[in-house]
């Protein structure tokens, strides 16, 4: 039985539109409103895909699958004839291997930061990236129309990132709350998702083939990824089987020479 107290609790989070905060399983829950991933077996596992009114991340390492994800993303919304923007913090997006991957280019948003390697660039340069990357997409978020908004910080030492005040992803969430768009974060480390947005963490392991020295050669990327929201233990699928597994494994067909990963693939030189 709810007390007096608990009632005026309940109206205060409400009137603040913070009632999604509030745990009540008696009731059951709405159906969350997502935008596919473009990876069926990620969509299952999401539950449809990436939450709209969210921010979600994917995380990890270089050349683990972060960008294949974020491509995947942008593919799968442009193609279905939505609008889809890109946040390019360190200007290292390929637009052929976007276009490769089935992404409309006439129907992306392509802001592009300043060109940098930010292990070598000087340190208030790479602050001052980050600051109007993200300011960017709080702006592209607020003024609403795009489906997918990914932010791309794949390329910026955690470091960095770590500068930016909490904040920063509070506002983020708060500008996002009850929109019709998914927000997507890309980094090395997770950052701030939303209250009932996902983490994604991703790693790779190479597969090769061949007997000798001389044939060997990168078969596959065996791309592992591991969900976690707030209010569920880690979960992941077999990409494979399309069944709930410990682990999941993207295999990535690849050429001898390889250069950018793609969504399911790697695309050569």
């Amino acid at each position: 039985m709810k007390t007096a107290a608990m009632s005026k609790l309940e109206a205060l989070l409400e009137t603040r539109r913070l009632n999604h905060t509030l745990l009540r399983p008696w009731l059951a829950a709405a159906p969350a409103r997502t935008v596919s991933s473009g990876v069926a077996p990620l969509d299952a596992v999401l539950a449809g895909g990436w939450r709209l009114g969210e921010v979600s991340e994917v995380v990890g390492a270089a050349s683990s699958g972060r960008t294949c994800l974020a491509v995947a993303a942008l593919a799968a919304s442009t193609a279905g004839g939505r609008l889809a923007a890109l946040v390019d913090t360190t200007d290292r997006f390929d637009p052929g291997v976007a276009a490769d991957a089935g992404a409309d280019l006439t129907r992306l948003l392509w802001v592009r930061g300043p060109a940098m390697s930010p292990g070598a660039a000087r340190p208030a340069m790479v602050d001052r990236a980050v600051r109007q990357a993200v300011r960017a997409c709080d702006l592209i978020v607020r003024a609403g129309g795009f489906s997918v908004v990914v932010l791309d910080l794949a390329d910026v030492p955690s470091r960095r990132l770590r500068l930016l005040p909490h904040p920063t992803w509070m506002r983020l969430a708060r500008a996002i709350e009850g929109q019709p768009t998914a927000c997507l974060v890309i980094a090395p480390t997770a950052l701030g998702r939303s209250a009932r947005g996902v983490t994604v963490q991703v790693s790779a392991a190479p597969r090769w083939q061949g007997t000798s020295a001389q044939s060997r050669r990168l078969a596959a990327l065996e791309i592992t990824a591991r969900f976690q929201t707030a209010h569920a233990v880690v979960q992941s699928v077999d990409l494979e089987s399309g069944g709930l597994q410990n682990q999941a494994a993207l295999r990535t067909p690849a050429p001898s020479d390889h250069r950018t990963i793609g969504p399911n693939r790697i695309i050569g030189p």
